[in-house]
């Protein structure tokens, strides 16, 4: 393992699984509000999706309920979907230095589980794109958030969060 995520490895380790499941919810979920990429979870609506970490032995579990990853993690249910590779793997894809196609295709994650639902699953993250504006409008209002959003755009987080991506994670 890299220098570069010992830390998080760390912290990933030592906190509670269902503290780390809580939290992805939570965040994730205020991420998403008002982004199109949520019309499209209709279609796995009350589906169990489940995320392992190979390397720092983390295992999450989600339901797909209204939109949304809700917490899952007291659940003895089995997964529809199971996705599992290591952290930088699942960094890379994080932060877009990686298609998920290729992730798969190289094993470097699995899918297990319901194929057809694995196949949504990972389209929709190759699909994912986050709208900034958007996600202002929900939170700031139409007003303030117009005010903001050239501020914002100028700042170009998802750009910035891609190059730090390439910087930490990808061999130069």
């Amino acid at each position: 393992m890299s220098l570069v995520l010992k830390p998080l490895s760390h912290f990933l380790r030592f906190i509670p699984d269902k503290v780390h499941t809580r939290l992805i919810s939570r965040v994730g979920g205020h991420f998403m509000q008002g982004q199109a990429i949520t019309s499209r979870l209709d279609y796995m609506e009350g589906k169990r999706l489940q995320l392992s970490i190979t390397d720092t032995k983390n295992c999450w579990k989600f339901v797909i309920r209204n939109h949304r990853l809700v917490d899952d993690a007291q659940s003895k249910d089995v997964a529809d979907v199971h996705i599992q590779g290591d952290l930088k793997t699942f960094l890379l894809l994080a932060t877009g230095n990686e298609d998920p196609d290729s992730l798969f295709f190289s094993r470097h994650l699995s899918l297990e589980g319901n194929t057809e639902d694995g196949l949504y699953i990972k389209n929709l993250i190759d699909a994912m794109d986050f709208d900034t504006n958007v996600y202002l409008q929900q939170i700031l209002g139409q007003t303030l958030a117009a005010k903001i959003a050239p501020l914002v755009d100028r700042l170009d987080l998802s750009k910035r969060f891609h190059h730090l991506g390439e910087r930490l994670f990808m061999k130069h």
